[in-house]
């Protein structure tokens, strides 16, 4: 059984006081080198770990994480199953001290992720959890972020020219190229393959187009002889005739479709009322999506952790600024397949 060390063994075996020994294990004050050196030394051979609960209970100072994610319009939708994981952590590290300032944004509405990120500065967290969703927005916020030497990490996906701790995200660039082999996959050749993003603000939306990056660098290397066409809709029936319309595509001529998010069951839906079927491939195990799934209507659906994600950022939180660990920066989560054969024997987190 593992002896509980102490202070004041430290400071023994060092031949310092126990003042010295708190001044290197918090970086405060001033101590030379060589006996910084020494300590450590010894910490690192007795392993050493501080008892966190009673220094978060002796401190009696909370400290607050921030979040802010997309607002979830219901428990069947994506954006929930984060805030699951979220909880579910923060119910392991309410012990701590820990407190959870939550904030969220409207996917569609960019304004909307810059007001919250405001009121999310007047709260003056700590630290920060977030899904850099909106792009231009993201990294005016966290300029700011940096500015104030607030930590903070991403989910969802990452964000170049920004400095964050480390990220929680699947690799969207691999996962598009996933799906490309996919849809292309016992297909006739010649075929007509469709990318559909659904949503407003798509420009505004890094990890949707390195998604489309991926699949098009897949049937840029095979160099195929398909048609592969892309189409930006709100997911509205009469909205994808019209711009499969401006390509000069009948829906019946669509072999095989990708979307970029979890809207997939709205793309599904509207060729299911076509009497059409091509092959489906899209995100995430929400309710709709599974159900058409079952159906045959879904062929394929790529799972990214959501759960896990909010759950594994949190932690990481803690583990930098609470147990002053070093963290990997790149956490990327597994691009999961789901199929109606194995979606009864699957979990995600």
């Amino acid at each position: 059984m593992r002896k509980n060390i102490r202070i004041k063994d430290i400071a023994l075996k060092a031949g310092v006081s126990i003042g010295t020994v708190d001044r290197v294990l918090h970086n405060r004050g001033e101590v030379s080198n060589e006996t910084k050196l020494q300590i450590q030394q010894i910490i690192n051979d007795l392993d050493y770990r501080p008892n966190l609960l009673a220094s978060s209970l002796a401190s009696k100072k909370s400290i607050i994480f921030a979040t802010l994610i997309p607002k979830a319009s219901s428990q069947d939708t994506y954006w929930s199953k984060p805030q699951q994981g979220i909880e579910k952590a923060m119910n392991q590290l309410k012990a701590y001290g820990i407190r959870l300032q939550q904030f969220f944004f409207d996917m569609d509405d960019s304004s909307s992720f810059s007001a919250q990120a405001e009121k999310l500065l007047a709260s003056a967290p700590d630290a920060v959890m977030m899904a850099p969703w909106a792009k231009r927005e993201a990294i005016l916020f966290t300029r700011q972020l940096d500015e104030r030497k607030i930590p903070y990490i991403y989910i969802d996906a990452t964000l170049e020219g920004t400095n964050p701790i480390g990220f929680v995200a699947q690799s969207s660039f691999d996962s598009g190229y996933l799906a490309a082999k996919l849809t292309d996959w016992g297909v006739s050749e010649k075929s007509v393959i469709l990318l559909i993003h659904v949503g407003r603000e798509l420009d505004n939306a890094s990890h949707l187009i390195k998604r489309e990056h991926g699949f098009m660098r897949y049937f840029e290397e095979k160099q195929h002889n398909h048609s592969v066409l892309k189409i930006e809709t709100s997911g509205n029936g009469d909205e994808i005739v019209m711009q499969l319309g401006k390509l000069g595509i009948d829906p019946c001529e669509v072999n095989a479709v990708f979307v970029t998010n979890s809207k997939v069951h709205l793309a599904a839906k509207f060729f299911k009322s076509m009497g059409v079927a091509p092959k489906m491939v899209g995100y995430d195990l929400i309710p709709q999506n599974i159900a058409l799934l079952r159906e045959g209507e879904i062929d394929f659906l790529i799972c990214q952790k959501p759960e896990l994600q909010g759950f594994h950022a949190i932690n990481l939180l803690f583990d930098f600024l609470v147990k002053k660990e070093s963290i990997k920066k790149e956490n990327f989560t597994s691009i999961d397949l789901i199929t109606k054969e194995n979606i009864d024997f699957y979990s995600s987190i």
